[in-house]
């Protein structure tokens, strides 16, 4: 293997590694990313786990904070709904495009796709957890994206895969990891993939656009509504007063009544 390969596929390997670390939640916002730590979990130097991060950093995931350090980014309200409403704008054309042209491999593809995320439902269901753990969501978003990216490619405009690819990958690590997956919106989500599924095979291109914008259009009102749960159970009082240790002191003990 040449030079320029063998470091474009550890580079790649890096991105891989950080990436799928993000999507699953490992790496929350906030975060701040170790090049060392990195490098040392995936076995190479930290050249190439610094080439993957700054790719990250120009995909929008990563952000380089002064002083400070890399840390996972945190999307606000106004990119979460830019984001799903690039989907809902893209997404259930491309899909439209995609019906009666979905090959038989790929079909199969997108049926074990499905019940690949009911599978996850039914490891909810016999475990104690309400939600998935790391590795069951790990499972539920490859097959999502998986799902989605089929059906794009399916589309035949790869600019548009490109795109929606990204908006989705963003959704995906922002929206989703916060999110609470419970039963109700995996079967949801069963659900809206099967009935999408029946339209592109099928070869009706209206009732697949139509099952596709109503998947994003639920996604996002579900996404949205959390992000906007989640910043009204945070208080001023939840952040660190930024005062000198003695001070601190001196207002916990006031405030404990001793």
């Amino acid at each position: 293997m040449k030079v320029a390969d063998h470091s474009n596929s550890l580079r790649h390997r890096a991105y891989q590694h950080i990436q799928r670390k993000i999507l699953c939640g490992e790496l929350p916002a906030g975060h701040v990313v170790s090049e060392n730590i990195l490098a040392r979990e995936i076995g190479m130097s930290r050249t190439p786990v610094r080439e993957a991060i700054r790719h990250l950093e120009h995909d929008g995931l990563l952000r380089q904070v002064p002083r400070y350090g890399t840390v996972v980014r945190t999307l606000s309200r106004r990119d979460l709904m830019e984001l799903y409403e690039l989907r809902e704008a893209l997404e259930p054309f491309a899909v439209a495009q995609a019906a009666g042209r979905v090959g038989a491999d790929d079909l199969k593809l997108l049926e074990k796709l499905c019940g690949e995320i009911k599978l996850v439902a039914a490891a909810v269901k016999k475990s104690a957890r309400k939600t998935p753990d790391a590795s069951l969501m790990r499972r539920l978003l490859s097959a999502d994206l998986g799902f989605h990216m089929v059906l794009l490619r399916n589309s035949g405009n790869r600019r548009m895969m490109k795109i929606i690819g990204d908006s989705r990958l963003l959704t995906g690590i922002f929206g989703t990891p916060r999110q609470e997956h419970d039963l109700e919106v995996l079967d949801e989500t069963h659900r809206f993939h099967l009935r999408i599924l029946k339209a592109v095979r099928g070869g009706d291109a209206e009732k697949a656009r139509v099952a596709m914008a109503d998947h994003i259009r639920t996604s996002k009102e579900e996404a949205v509504g959390h992000f906007d749960r989640a910043q009204s159970e945070h208080t001023p009082h939840d952040t660190p007063l930024i005062l000198p240790d003695d001070v601190l002191a001196d207002l916990k003990r006031i405030e404990g009544g001793n």
